[in-house]
């Protein structure tokens, strides 16, 4: 699954900061952008190839690819769809268990299984 461009995620993003307060959005950043394969370039001060949902935020606007958690724990008010941990030794795309052999499912998975999580954009077009 890549990256969605910075105008692809400026153009869903709901307006408003996804932050009441800078404390907020550094401890949310420090347990997730400052770990994620997609952050990394900015890390290394490569700043073009930056990920583009965490620019969004920078302008003030919501990213529809951040899903809002019930309750509220500093830092994690959000899960972030595109999430890849640096120390993650999977392959590039995760992928579903396996159902186990007899065993019968409630929906498809192939549906399901060509995205790389499953997510509705429910902003209007």
């Amino acid at each position: 699954m890549s990256l969605p461009t910075a105008d692809e995620v400026f153009a869903k993003a709901a307006e408003g900061s996804p932050f009441s307060n800078g404390t907020e959005g550094y401890a949310w950043m420090e347990n997730n952008c400052h770990r994620c394969v997609h952050d990394k370039p900015a890390r290394n001060d490569d700043y073009e190839n930056a990920c583009p949902i965490i620019l969004v935020a920078y302008v003030g606007k919501t990213s529809a690819e951040w899903l809002r958690k019930d309750g509220f724990r500093l830092g994690d008010q959000y899960t972030c769809l595109y999430f890849r941990d640096e120390n993650d030794p999977g392959p590039d795309e995760p992928t579903p268990i396996p159902d186990p052999p007899g065993q019968l499912t409630l929906c498809p998975r192939e549906l399901f299984e060509r995205q790389g999580r499953m997510f509705a954009d429910t902003k209007p077009q």
